[in-house]
């Protein structure tokens, strides 16, 4: 019995944070997009495109003439959600995994030695969102391994995210200028 009641709290707690994420990932762009005047579907097919390209997907904004002023705020909704559900489904991994959570423990001990990195190491967490094909994903693991949770973190990472965003932005214009499309 005891079992069915602790599942049922982990249930509560999953379904708030899938709410949060989904209003992050889907209802906040599709609302977005139909203040801007976009179709559902076509916002849609854009915030699949977003998960899969990830930062590359600016180009893919800029090719169906999303407006940068729309654009800007879809990515960033979309990576919010995704890094806080890649935290969430982490605080699920350490709160059910005895082994995931001694080594997290181990991790904490270690940042505790090096108090310039736990101050100011979260700021690294920019550079490492522009890795391609591992920031968007990758990055709020490794800030969730290495305890930087906070709000400053996940700021840190967004603006990360949207700076790679807007040279993809920028580059994707720029080739759209030469080319006259």
């Amino acid at each position: 019995m005891e079992r069915g009641v602790q599942g049922s709290g982990l249930i509560n707690r999953v379904d708030l944070s899938l709410v949060v994420v989904l209003a992050l990932v889907f209802v906040v762009p599709c609302s977005l997009g139909l203040l801007g005047g976009f179709p559902v579907h076509e916002v849609l097919g854009f915030v699949v495109t977003i998960l899969v390209l990830q930062g590359l997907a600016a180009a893919a904004g800029v090719g169906l003439r999303i407006p940068e002023v729309l654009l800007v705020p879809l990515l960033a909704s979309v990576a919010a959600g995704v890094i806080l559900g890649i935290f969430r489904i982490c605080d699920l991994f350490s709160e059910r995994s005895s082994r995931v959570g001694r080594q997290i423990g181990r991790v904490k001990l270690l940042m505790e030695r090096h108090p310039a990195l736990s101050t100011y190491g979260d700021f690294m967490l920019i550079p490492i969102m522009w890795i391609p094909g591992f920031g968007l994903y990758g990055t709020p693991v490794v800030a969730w391994i290495l305890h930087w949770r906070g709000p400053r973190s996940v700021l840190l990472m967004l603006a990360g995210w949207l700076i790679a965003c807007l040279f993809v932005l920028g580059m994707a214009e720029g080739f759209r200028a030469v080319l006259r499309i």
